[in-house]
């Protein structure tokens, strides 16, 4: 019984209960003296069965499997078969063949004796009665979990979550883990921290680069999941579209919290009922509407009130400074919730934004310094480490070797080189994990590998930033073999693969990134082989997974400002100024390539066609990744090279030719909200002097976009039959784009001879709004109104970005 799963299970006893309702039935018309008993029996096994048919029914439906309460009754059915088998084995007893059965023959068949007495009757009755109380109150319970199921199902299709931010995401399945017996002491406080009931509602565990941060953070969100008390995790990562901003956090988290508790999907559907739109909303109004209210919600057993714990990893590499201060300003509203104790585990480099933002709300968090853990338990954690992982090097060497000259001994590498590495390594966990990934790399002798290694430890003094030069130079130097000018090839080719693709914004792979960069793809692929211990690289050139650096210090390794002068040390140092301006211009000339924009990319053959109606991979062929990547991030990459604006340059050339298909695809891909900030961006970058021209473009662009941004949105061709033509007659885009106007177009509409005086309408106030005030830097705008609240307005794309609330009346000013 134990062996099959719960529907299995139940059919078992089905079966058996039937064999013991004919039995019955046999025993029913062979004796008199119990036919009462035996009626009452029938009646009970007939009702145990209907709800053992229901169970079956409901555990082999779709959702069956994730009935966990159903799903947990084994023990009970176990129990009420072995009642079953009992009545079975003694109603067969007076039944079997042989002597009893002659005997009977003899005298006639209703001589048969009935083998209970009344008493045994009524305990046979209650007991399985018992039983099936116990199942009706599970079947009740999983009745609700299906309806559940169903709100489950409406809510996660509604919220848009970022890709593989969970801590146990595929693409990160295979980093590590804190090995059996380290960080020991660590995981305990955290595990207890959570557990207390007067804990401090935020864990805030800081370290600087490399000292294993992530990994324990993956540790702790398997021990808080496999207690049951995960909420949500979410690790951010630099340069990773979805995990390198706050955009998307929580929604993600909404989203876990939906399968992890599914009583709380009813509270979500309803802030989603009433604002489809809350999660373009600001982070505040998102997180008490996803996270805060719907948990604070739920109703339970006051006596144990359930624990949620929330993972964030890497807070520092979120990429807007006043989100990181944000964030940890909502984590810590944690405090105000009753219902249910939620927690929140952070990690993060110790960087001014960060500690600013923990300085707000001093009090309500507890931290640890990583890196001034005691250095006898960090060398403990790092050997065990390193044993484990060169055993492993080790045995697969000889897997492969075995019974050459090639072999490894077993006491390799010895406890003494051991101890080098540990000393090499302290407080940097990134130094063990490259160093073990470089020794294994295919292809070499682990021997050699960690003879290379050894040479650097002269060099390691005690700035860590020494120990980053330890942990990288033996995977680059061993680049540079040749004449002087093989080897100014060799770090040509190294800047310009390898360099775009520590600085890209999100990774890409092997193949669109050829495509960005116009070098062939086995060249690209050749470049990356060298580098498996620093780089995550695809098995194959045409595989459609994206290369990604294993840690962020490697980029900062590369880009280190304190290396640009000193590149005869450092000769793979990488300029980011200019490689960002390379990729920009590699942007703009990819997107300027015939065919990749142009009028309907897609050939809709309506201009209403709604986006939501265009199928994902007509998109994905006409605008294929690395397009999709220039579209969104070639400002991004001007901004970031710093190089300024002129007339007739690059940029202005590009927009004057190509601006209509570039917002078109920004639309079709949804990213047409961020077209302001990007405008936004190029106008700070003008040069005082020579661009008069592209100044006056860029700001008449800005309102044609604040003009038409939502009806883009939702039919991106309307850029050509809506935003140019309905533009007053002023207007240089306008004027640019005049013979592009739509054929089917005889007669333009009548516009107005030039903007009139608004911009943009903000909608969001209940009520009258009294007052409006800006922010110093202009970038603010601050509204008061009847509806007693003050919002606040991002100036450049018109997103409220904070409704403060509060106010007993109504608010008549809001000045700063």
């Amino acid at each position: 019984m134990e062996a099959v799963g719960s529907a299995a299970s139940i059919i078992a006893v089905i079966e058996l209960s039937a064999k013991v309702a004919s039995l019955c039935f046999q025993y029913s018309s062979a004796v008199k003296n119990a036919k009462s008993d035996v009626e009452r029996l029938q009646g009970e096994l007939e009702r145990l069965t209907t709800t053992l048919q229901g169970a079956q029914r409901l555990l082999e439906s779709p959702n069956g499997k994730r009935l966990q309460t159903s799903q947990g009754l084994r023990n009970g059915l176990i129990d009420c078969s072995s009642q079953l088998s009992e009545l079975q084995s003694r109603l067969e007893k007076k039944l079997n063949p042989g002597s009893a059965r002659k005997a009977m023959s003899r005298i006639g068949f209703r001589a048969l004796k009935w083998p209970f007495e009344s008493k045994e009757i009524d305990s046979i009755i209650k007991n399985l009665e018992r039983y099936r109380d116990t199942l009706s109150a599970g079947l009740a319970v999983d009745g609700v979990t299906q309806v559940l199921d169903v709100g489950q199902t409406f809510v996660l299709s509604k919220l848009p979550t970022a890709n593989d931010a969970a801590f146990d995401s595929h693409a990160d399945e295979h980093d590590a883990r804190c090995l059996p017996d380290t960080r020991v002491d660590l995981q305990r406080e955290i595990i207890t921290w959570a557990d207390d009931p007067h804990g401090k509602c935020i864990f805030w565990l800081k370290g600087m680069a490399g000292t294993g941060k992530s990994t324990i953070s993956r540790t702790v969100a398997q021990s808080f999941a496999n207690k049951g008390v995960l909420g949500a995790s979410f690790f951010f990562k630099r340069g990773e579209r979805d995990r390198g901003n706050a955009a998307l956090l929580f929604p993600t988290i909404a989203s876990q919290l939906v399968v992890e508790e599914p009583a709380v999907a009813a509270h979500i559907r309803a802030a989603v009922d009433a604002d489809p739109h809350v999660t373009d909303k600001p982070l505040e109004e998102q997180f008490d509407k996803l996270v805060l209210e719907p948990l604070g919600k739920l109703k339970g057993d006051p006596s144990r009130v359930k624990t949620f714990v929330l993972v964030l990893d890497a807070l520092d590499e979120c990429d807007r400074d006043r989100d990181i201060r944000l964030i940890i300003s909502l984590l810590s509203k944690a405090k105000t919730l009753n219902s249910v104790q939620l927690r929140a585990f952070v990690t993060s480099r110790p960087e001014l934004p960060i500690r600013l933002g923990f300085a707000k709300i001093a009090g309500d968090y507890h931290d640890l310094v990583l890196h001034e853990v005691a250095p006898l338990i960090i060398e403990h954690d790092i050997a065990a480490f390193l044993r484990s992982r060169l055993a492993e090097i080790r045995d697969d060497h000889n897997a492969l070797y075995g019974g050459s000259k090639q072999e490894l001994p077993l006491e390799w590498p010895g406890s003494e080189v051991v101890h080098t590495l540990v000393q090499m390594a302290v407080p940097l966990f990134i130094f063990a994990a490259t160093v073990c990934r470089f020794i294994q790399e295919s292809g070499y002798d682990p021997r050699q590998q960690l003879v290379q290694v050894l040479q650097y430890q002269s060099r390691i003094h005690q700035s860590e930033i020494d120990k980053l030069d330890a942990t990288y130079r033996p995977v680059l130097d061993r680049l540079l073999v040749g004449s002087e000018a093989a080897k100014r090839s060799v770090v040509a080719r190294f800047r310009a693969v390898v360099g775009s693709i520590v600085l890209l914004a999100e990774p890409l792979s092997i193949r669109s990134l050829a495509q960005l960069l116009d070098i062939p793809e086995d060249a690209v692929f050749h470049q990356l082989q060298p580098l498996h211990s620093v780089l995550r690289i695809p098995a194959s050139a045409d595989s459609e997974s994206p290369v990604r650096t294993f840690h962020l210090s490697f980029r900062d390794f590369l880009v280190d400002p304190d290396k640009a002068n000193k590149q005869e040390e450092y000769p793979f140092w990488v300029d980011d100024r200019e490689t960002h301006e390379g990729l920009a211009v590699r942007c703009l000339e990819l997107l300027s390539t015939e065919d990749r924009l142009k009028n309907n990319v897609c050939g809709l053959r309506l201009p209403g066609t709604h986006r939501s109606d265009i199928n994902q991979k007509i998109i994905d062929t006409n605008l294929p990744p690395d397009v999709q990547y220039a579209c969104r991030y070639w400002v991004y990459h001007w901004k970031e090279s710093k190089c300024l604006l002129q007339d007739s340059d690059l940029v202005d050339q590009f927009l004057k030719r190509h601006l209509l298909h570039w917002l078109e695809a920004l639309g079709l891909l949804g990213w047409i909200s961020e077209s302001i900030s990007m405008v936004d961006d190029l106008l700070g970058l003008l040069d005082r002097e020579g661009s008069d021209k592209v100044s006056t473009f860029l700001l008449d662009t800005k309102r044609v976009i604040r003009s038409h941004c939502s009806i883009i949105d939702i039919w991106p061709l309307q850029v050509h039959y809506s935003a140019i033509v309905f533009a007053p007659k002023q207007s240089v885009v306008r004027r640019t784009f005049r013979n592009q106007f739509p054929i089917c177009l005889d007669l333009p509409p009548k516009v107005e001879l030039d903007w009139d005086a608004c911009i943009q309408t903000l909608e969001g106030h209940t009520n009258s709004v009294l007052s409006v005030a800006f922010s110093h830097d202009s970038k603010t705008l601050a509204s008061a109104s009847d509806d007693k609240t003050i919002k606040l307005w991002d100036a450049a794309t018109g997103d409220c970005t904070a409704t403060l609330e509060g106010h007993t009346d109504w608010v008549s000013s809001g000045t700063w």
